[in-house]
């Protein structure tokens, strides 16, 4: 019966000793957090944890400075620069700076799939979402008192990715999770939330935050009918470890003067992502307007402003100067000039002199490449212009599709090889802007060898 289909067969299995629990678990060390600070936790040990569930939960606030009075804060998950993941003074994955720029990269190619309650995606020019305060000329803050926390996000790829994401933790020595905020330039600084040029433009100082309440929800599982544990105890004897597997990703910042070098030596390297960002990104800036929106459909705030949200009619969209993605492109087509579309440069990415793809793509061809290579049938972007002006990222797939959900290794092994990937504008093109900044993320699948005594050996 078990080789029929589930809604055919009547074979059922049977779990006894089944219990969960969910605990909160506090930081080493609390108290009020800002820019670049850093934030220590200890998980539970001897138990199975959902490792893939666990969310750090929070609450935060914009504080203005000099004229930038209205500030605006990020998507939740944006605060975040770097995860670093230690188990009993090991470094298992070191994280890679620019983690709120790879979460946007993949929040670009996941239509709605953040939840809009907790996650912050959504910019509230006007009318918060959390609590329906009109904050048109005050910055965006909420209440600490009670031990409140307003957002939600999860722990970054190592915890999002690994696979057996319910993993038992008691054959791993102590976890150590070390989270490193970000700057101060991901929140906005604009001058009032009454009109749209007010917040789109920047007032005369840098605009900080305040981070606080700040825990994390671990749900914990035991399985306690003995089959479990003689399993793991029969693996490790016949093969003396376990393995686990996660995606793991360096990144690298350049000038893109029209050539960025880098280099891997990874045993499965399985996709390259680059953003790129206009010149002045991280410095003193009011929100970008996201393009195709109808951003500029007032000049004041009415009733109908709602939100200011497209899903609640409100009809206008915006981005932290950090977080919008341009495409390096001097003059972007407009209704003064639509023809410049035809005046994209196209870019290669090769490895070892090796291309990917094998011929020269403009923007209009790699947007269907990175959504292939995403494996998704549509992405965050409504309009081309939309692509071009706020969500310009490239991808190429090495591995085969759905090679996580496999638990398989299949991108390419540059151990042993003097690995050179390149990323360049080719052909003469005069439209061509280059004094933009561009991030690479190479993304790998990492191996994590659990031994007996609690040893561990991780292969990149």
């Amino acid at each position: 019966m078990s080789n029929y289909p589930s809604y055919a067969s009547y074979f059922l299995r049977s779990f006894s000793g089944v219990s969960t629990a969910n605990f909160r678990v506090p930081p080493q060390a609390s108290g009020e957090k800002v820019a670049h600070n850093q934030i220590d936790f200890v998980l539970p040990t001897n138990t199975l944890i959902k490792m893939n569930d666990i969310r750090l939960v929070f609450t935060a606030s914009a504080v203005g400075v000099g004229t930038s009075v209205a500030p605006r804060l990020p998507p939740a998950d944006a605060f975040i620069e770097r995860i670093s993941v230690g188990m009993g003074g090991l470094s298992v994955d070191s994280g890679c700076a620019s983690t709120q720029v790879l979460n946007q990269i993949k929040r670009n190619y996941r239509y709605k799939a953040d939840d809009p309650v907790n996650s912050h995606v959504n910019f509230y020019r006007n009318v918060s979402g959390v609590n329906l305060e009109q904050t048109s000329n005050a910055a965006e803050s909420y209440s600490a008192l009670n031990d409140s926390t307003i957002f939600s996000i999860p722990l970054g790829s190592f915890f999002e990715s690994i696979q057996p994401s319910l993993l038992d933790v008691s054959l791993l020595p102590e976890i150590r999770i070390s989270i490193f905020l970000s700057g101060n330039s991901v929140i906005t600084s604009g001058t009032t939330g009454a009109t749209v040029g007010g917040m789109t433009g920047a007032g005369n100082g840098q605009a900080t935050y305040s981070f606080k309440n700040y825990n994390l929800l671990v749900p914990c599982w035991s399985i306690d009918d003995g089959t479990y544990n003689a399993v793991i105890n029969s693996r490790l004897n016949d093969e003396g470890f376990l393995e686990a597997m996660w995606c793991g990703y360096e990144s690298y910042s350049d000038s893109f003067t029209g050539t960025t070098r880098v280099a891997s030596a990874s045993s499965s390297l399985d996709k390259i992502l680059v953003a790129f960002r206009s010149t002045g990104y991280n410095g003193i800036s009011g929100a970008k307007a996201i393009a195709g929106m109808n951003n500029g459909r007032a000049t004041s705030l009415t009733e109908a402003d709602i939100l200011a949200q497209p899903e609640c009619n409100g009809g206008d969209g915006y981005l932290p100067a950090p977080l919008n993605f341009t495409a390096p492109m001097i003059a972007l087509p407009s209704d003064a000039n639509p023809d410049k579309i035809t005046e994209e440069p196209k870019i290669s990415i090769s490895i070892n002199n090796v291309r990917y793809p094998q011929y020269d793509a403009p923007f209009s061809q790699w947007y269907v490449l990175s959504a292939q290579a995403m494996e998704v049938p549509r992405t965050a972007s409504e309009s081309y212009a939309e692509y071009l002006y706020n969500r310009c990222n490239i991808v190429t797939k090495l591995n085969l599709p759905n090679s996580t959900g496999m638990r398989a290794k299949s991108g390419l092994d540059l151990r042993g090889s003097n690995s050179s990937i390149l990323v360049s504008r080719v052909a003469d093109n005069t439209n061509f802007q280059s004094n933009g900044n561009c991030v690479v993320f190479l993304e790998s699948t990492r191996i994590l060898r659990l031994g007996q005594g609690k040893t561990i050996q991780v292969i990149m």
